[in-house]
């Protein structure tokens, strides 16, 4: 029994030609070259979503600027509180700028729990944006609803940054 097994399968390598075992491996060499193109694909996405994120940062970092700017006018219960809310904003995005420099230089997984906690941190600066608008005044209020949808966008982008 066991020669007769050993005469097939010595047949069967014998039937595989040049040919079969060239195709062979050139679908192997073909899976390869689409699993690579496939993980670069995916450092692209991550690289583009990032870059994506960094200029929502500097953004949102300019908008920090303009929303001091407009409280100089509000009185000083809602300028406080106005500041206090920008003051959150800014370190907001400095969280998230230190996670996005953790992203770009280690990768997205040994990054995911610093930018998942920056989204946090803009999330509720987010918050506290929001209830210092109502008592801005127009000015004011326009500029810390700017501030606002700009650490939006910049939550969004953080998100997609832990999206994987």
């Amino acid at each position: 029994m066991r020669l007769a097994a050993a005469g097939v399968l010595a047949l069967g390598l014998a039937a595989c030609t040049d040919a079969d075992v060239d195709r062979a491996a050139d679908e192997v060499a073909e899976a390869a070259q689409g699993a690579a193109d496939d993980v670069t694909g995916a450092g692209d996405a991550l690289q583009q979503a990032l870059a994506d994120a960094q200029a929502h940062a500097d953004e949102a970092r300019a908008r920090v600027d303009e929303a001091r700017a407009a409280l100089g006018g509000l009185d000083e219960q809602a300028r406080a509180q106005a500041d206090a809310a920008v003051t959150s904003a800014q370190s907001a995005v400095d969280e998230a700028e230190a996670a996005l420099a953790q992203a770009r230089d280690q990768g997205q997984a040994a990054s995911q729990e610093a930018v998942a906690s920056a989204r946090e941190r803009v999330e509720t600066a987010r918050a506290e944006l929001d209830a210092a608008t109502a008592n801005a005044g127009a000015e004011g209020g326009d500029a810390l609803r700017s501030l606002a949808d700009q650490l939006d966008t910049l939550g969004q982008d953080l998100q997609e940054a832990t999206a994987g």
